[in-house]
C-alpha cells in the first residue's frame, strides 16, 4: 500500500464520525429506557389533571393526539408536561404518573408504553448498531485498514 491520501482520510473520518453518532443515540436510547424504568419501578406517584388536548401534525402529516398534564411535585414545584394521550383523555381527568424526585418535569403516565415501547428501544438499538458498524466500515477502507479486493 503507498498510503492512504488526503481523500482516503476525510473518507475515513466520516466514517468514524457517523460511528461516533451511531453510538451516542444508541447510549441515548438505553439511558432513556433505564429512567422511564426507574421512574415506574421506584419513582414517586402523583395524580395528574388534564389541562388541555390538542392534535399535533408532523413532519409526513400523520396526527397524534396530546395532552398537556399538570401535577405538583413532592417538594411543591407546580410540574406541567406535554405527553402523547394514553387513552382518551379529556380536560379535567386525573391521570396517574411516576416520576424521580429530581426530575419531575420527565414524569411518566402509568399504563403508558407497554411492550411497544420496549420493541421500539430494541429496534432503535439495532438500527443504532448497524449505523454505527457502517460508520465503522467505512472508516476502515477510508483509511485503508479494510480487506484489499485483489
Amino acid at each position: 500500500m503507498d498510503g492512504v491520501g488526503v481523500a482516503g482520510s476525510l473518507f475515513g473520518l466520516v466514517g468514524f464520525v457517523f460511528a461516533l453518532i451511531g453510538i451516542g443515540l444508541g447510549v441515548a436510547l438505553v439511558r432513556g429506557m433505564v429512567l422511564r424504568q426507574q421512574a415506574l419501578t421506584r419513582g414517586l406517584s402523583a395524580e395528574a389533571r388534564c389541562l388541555d388536548t390538542f392534535v399535533a401534525r408532523d413532519a409526513d402529516g400523520g396526527r397524534h393526539r396530546r395532552v398537556v398534564l399538570g401535577f405538583t411535585a413532592v417538594d411543591g414545584r407546580a410540574i406541567r408536561l406535554t405527553v402523547g394521550a394514553p387513552r382518551t383523555v379529556v380536560i379535567g381527568d386525573l391521570v396517574q404518573v411516576r416520576y424521580l424526585p429530581n426530575r419531575p418535569e420527565r414524569a411518566i403516565v402509568v399504563g403508558s408504553g407497554g411492550p411497544g415501547s420496549l420493541f421500539g428501544t430494541v429496534i432503535g438499538v439495532a438500527a443504532c448498531l448497524l449505523f454505527t458498524l457502517a460508520g465503522l466500515f467505512v472508516g476502515a477502507v477510508g483509511l485503508g485498514l479494510g480487506l484489499a479486493i485483489q
